[in-house]
Formats: C-alpha cells, sequence, structure tokens
C-alpha cells in the first residue's frame, strides 16, 4: 500500500503504524494504534469498498495463528471507538450481518501532491502555531514571486527539523505541484566539499518528478554542477563537461547554480531546506548570502536550521551573514523557544487520543525537560521503558507514586550531552563539574572557594558560557536588597551528566573542599 492513505479527516500511516486526524486548528493528531488494530484497520482501508468476511480479516491479521472470530469483533469495536463512527449510521466500517464488514469512506487517489514532498516526514507538533504562521506568511511572499530566505534556530533538541518537515508536509498538501527537497550539512574534521548540501539537494531534485527538467537547464546554465553528478550525464556529453570544469573557480559555480535555480523556480515554487547549518562549509554560506542579496523576483523559498551557540562557539562566518542579512531585511529569524507546561500537556494528550493527562504528569516531565521537546519525548519513552506509566485503552495509567520518581538521563541523551561538553575546553568542563555539586542554580563567588578554581576564573567561564547561551544562563536575584549574580544550567539535565559523569570519590574529594571553602568564608565575615 501507499505509505499514506488518506480518508479525510484521518490518515493512515504505513510508516509508523499510526492513525493520524486533521483537527480544526489545522493541526494534526496522532492517534495510537495496536498493532492488531492497525493491521486490520490497514487491511480494511486497503480493500476499501469490497466486502471482508472475518475469515479474511482473521488471516490478515492474525497469519498461523488459530484466534476465535471474537477477536476480530473486539478491533472493530476498538476502532469504530478511535474513528467516532457509529455502527447504526457508519461513515468508516459497514457491518454486514453474518457475512462480514467493508470499508465504505471514499479514499482520493493519489494525486502529485501525495508525492510533493517525501522527504519531510508527519510528526506530532504541539506549540508551534506562531511559528508555522511567520513561514506561511514567508511562503505567500514567495507564491507572489518575492525570494525568501528563512533561518530556524534554537537548541539542540528544541524542534527546528520537525517544525521544518511539518511546514514543508502542510506545502506539499495545500499546493501540490511543488518543488522541494533537502540538503544536510555535516560535522567533519578537517576540510569540507564546497557546496556540499547545496548539491546534495540539487542531486535530489535531478533524481525527482522534474529532474530531466533541471538537468536541461544545467547542461545549458550550469555544466559545472551538473558534471558533479556523472550517472545523470550522457556518455559522449562527459568529456566536454570535463573541460568546463577545468579551471572552474567557486565563484563561477556560485552565479552558475543561483542561475539554474532561479530558472527553475520561474513558474513553479521551488523550497530548499538546507539543514544544520552551523557545520556549513564556507562556500555554502556564500551561497545563502548571494542568493539573499539577488536582485530581481523569483518563486524560491529557503530555510536553514542551525544552532546559534554552535556558530559563536566556532565563530562560524554565518554568524555575521545572517546578522548582515536580518539588518537589511533581507532574511527572517524564527527562533524556537522551550514548550510551555501546557504544550507538555497537549503533547501527552495528543498520544492518548485526546483522553486527560493525569494530574501532576505534565508537570513532572516540564521539570525534567524544561520544555526542550526532545528531552520531552525522551522522558516519556524512558519512563514507558521502565513501566512507570503507559497507554492503557487509550488513557494515560500512572504505575507508582509521581513522587517517588526520579527520573535520569537516558543513555541516548546522555551520550548526546557528552558530545556537547566535549566541544568545551578543560577550565570549562572542570568548572562545569564544580558548579553541579551545588545543584542546578550555583554562583562563582561561594561555589568555587575552597576548590583549584579561583572564584574570578569560575565566574569568567560561566559569563563567557552564559554569553554563548551554551548550557549556562544568567540567573540573577535580589537578595538583601542587593543583587546576587547566580548562573543556572539551561537544563536540569546538564546538571544530571556533570554530576554523574565524576567519580564519587571525586566527588567527595570536590564536595570536602566545597565544605571546607565555605567554613573559610563564614569566619573571614564574622
Amino acid at each position: 500500500m501507499e505509505d499514506h492513505l488518506e480518508f479525510p479527516p484521518f490518515r493512515l500511516d504505513s510508516g509508523n503504524e499510526c492513525l493520524w486526524r486533521n483537527r480544526d486548528d489545522e493541526t494534526d493528531e496522532r492517534i495510537r494504534l495496536t498493532p492488531k488494530a492497525f493491521a486490520v484497520l490497514r487491511f480494511l482501508v486497503e480493500n476499501a469498498g469490497r466486502l471482508l468476511t472475518e475469515d479474511e480479516l482473521l488471516a490478515a491479521a492474525w497469519p498461523k495463528v488459530c484466534v476465535q472470530p471474537e477477536a476480530v469483533k473486539t478491533q472493530i469495536h476498538e476502532l469504530r471507538k478511535l474513528l467516532g463512527d457509529d455502527p447504526r449510521n457508519p461513515r468508516f466500517i459497514e457491518t454486514l450481518p453474518r457475512r462480514g464488514y467493508r470499508f465504505i469512506a471514499p479514499i482520493p487517489e493519489v494525486s502529485p501532491r501525495t508525492e510533493a514532498a517525501p522527504e519531510f516526514p508527519c510528526s506530532i507538533l504541539v506549540g508551534r502555531n506562531t511559528q508555522l504562521a511567520e513561514l506561511k506568511d514567508c511562503r505567500a511572499r514567495t507564491l507572489a514571486n518575492r525570494r525568501q530566505i528563512v533561518f530556524i534556530t534554537g537548541e539542540t533538541g528544541i524542534g527546528k527539523t520537525t517544525l521544518a518537515d511539518e511546514f514543508m508536509r502542510r506545502t506539499a498538501v495545500e499546493f501540490p505541484g511543488i518543488r522541494a527537497a533537502r540538503g544536510q550539512c555535516l560535522e567533519g574534521h578537517g576540510s569540507k566539499e564546497p557546496y556540499y548540501p547545496v548539491l546534495e539537494a540539487v542531486g535530489r531534485l535531478c533524481r525527482g518528478p522534474d529532474g530531466a527538467t533541471l538537468v536541461q537547464i544545467l547542461a545549458s546554465h550550469a555544466p559545472t554542477w551538473l558534471v558533479q553528478f556523472p550517472d545523470l550525464v550522457a556518455r559522449e556529453q562527459r568529456g566536454r563537461f570535463q573541460q568546463e570544469l577545468l579551471g572552474a573557480t567557486r565563484d563561477r559555480m556560485l552565479r552558475e547554480i543561483i542561475e539554474a535555480l532561479e530558472m527553475f523556480s520561474s513558474e513553479r515554487p521551488l523550497f530548499l531546506v538546507l539543514e544544520d547549518l552551523h557545520w556549513a562549509d564556507p562556500a555554502t554560506v556564500d551561497f545563502i548570502s548571494t542568493l539573499a542579496r539577488r536582485r530581481g523576483t523569483g518563486k524560491l523559498m529557503l530555510i536553514g536550521t542551525y544552532r546559534p551557540a554552535d556558530i559563536t562557539l566556532a565563530q562560524h562566518p554565518l554568524r555575521t551573514v545572517k546578522q548582515d542579512l536580518l539588518v537589511h531585511q533581507l532574511c527572517r529569524e524564527v527562533a524556537l523557544k522551550p514548550l510551555t507546561q501546557v504544550e507538555v500537556a497537549e503533547y501527552l494528550s495528543i498520544e492518548s487520543s485526546g483522553a486527560p493527562v493525569p494530574e501532576g504528569l505534565a508537570a513532572l516531565i516540564y521539570g525534567y525537560s524544561d520544555g526542550n521537546p526532545l528531552f520531552m519525548v525522551a522522558a516519556v519513552d524512558h519512563m514507558r521503558s521502565r513501566h512507570l506509566i503507559a497507554v492503557e485503552q487509550g488513557t494515560w495509567k500512572v504505575k507508582v507514586p509521581l513522587e517517588t520518581i526520579r527520573l535520569e538521563a537516558p543513555e541516548s541523551l546522555r551520550q548526546l550531552i557528552e558530545v556537547q561538553i566535549e566541544r568545551l575546553s578543560a577550565e570549562e568542563r572542570r568548572v562545569l563539574e564544580i558548579a553541579s555539586l551545588s545543584g542546578r542554580s550555583f554562583t562563582a563567588s561561594f561555589d568555587a572557594l575552597g576548590t583549584a578554581v579561583s572564584p574570578e576564573m569560575f565566574e569568567g567561564v560561566c559569563e563567557g558560557l552564559a554569553r554563548r547561551q551554551f548550557m549556562v544562563r544568567r540567573a540573577s536575584r535580589v537578595q538583601d536588597g542587593t543583587v546576587c549574580e547566580r548562573y543556572e544550567f539551561v537544563h536540569a539535565l546538564y546538571r544530571d551528566v556533570f554530576y554523574h559523569r565524576q567519580t564519587p570519590t571525586r566527588r567527595a574529594e570536590l564536595q570536602l573542599r566545597l565544605a571546607d571553602g565555605a567554613g573559610e568564608a563564614l569566619a573571614l565575615s564574622v
């Protein structure tokens, strides 16, 4: 079957074995199905309009297993509840007494829109309506023949790719026939291939439904790019294109590809998504800058995602280019912030098909994740894998008292954070290891006393990290009429990883020094 089969307002997702419902606010609600329920529904939808006997459904959903026909009735009953279908006046599943069942909802024929953006999967998205509206405004300008450059920015796990994917999926549904492709920047050590993510996106377009058109445009306007794809060039033409490449400069390649893409998007809109631009090579940054400054019109929208802390840390040229483009109103930035506790509760409700969320569960997960979507999903999955919570019959069930749950970073997240820690200097790692002993919040003047780190160096490191918005932020507060300069880990998970990456002996040694330092500070103040 197709990866997605629609019977409005539902869409059956074969790849993820789930059901999606399009809501009135244009967002999609994910409906989880048990494996058997999904198998029954899929077989019904695949054979829409045809009477299916209980024996056929049993063979499809329970192959090589002997079960009673009542199993089919149970799954049909559950599916009707999820679909909101009335068996006396059915819209989706019709019962033919003593004969079987028939799926009666109309299923639109697969159209070009289904294939328009296959690289952009469907995801659960909450708390991003404002950002989606910004992207839609840019899309309207693109369709009005005004080229657009948009940067989606935010920390690791904040949902940059999810937002871009959902926007592109909706765009493909609402505007059949658009052209879209993505390119991925890679973290490299040493030299990087110029224009790597752009080459990837162009290659995907060349091999897509309108690839022949783009190949012809490249052949006449950008031969230095076409020669990068030898499988697309006829054998007799390769020699001529190889001659074109001799003496070709990066500036020539830049001019050629921009002219080619402008021609390719002159009649039908083109959307390019370049992921993780904090790893982009300098040529790709030049491509974005030149495209943004190019005079004239065009139905082209480029969406780039990146982490601000990383381009600051690496002094990446993208930082300067983006700031200059913003000043001259040649680009737009869509900055993603953490989800609120209400939005975390909304996510949990979607996971349980709209059922109420147990009191305190959203607060617990929000406190653990600080509204970071990646950390939130990891927390939920971790709790489910430990059988602390579960969705049973479409409702969340809490298996133990919430106050007894002590969450730690799952191994997958711990490894992700360790990679970020490795980007720090030895001095920065040492300071944050010391800071983790005090909890999530700490001061420079007190917590570092008695350790091998001076308060001045401690504060300098924390201030530098806070300015870069990397792992630490300022958390000043007024105490006894004076401002007490404090810092805190951006996420409780960061503190947890720094704390546990030290051996118990090392922690005990540092805590003893901290205690000694606190005693000295108290004696000096008397």
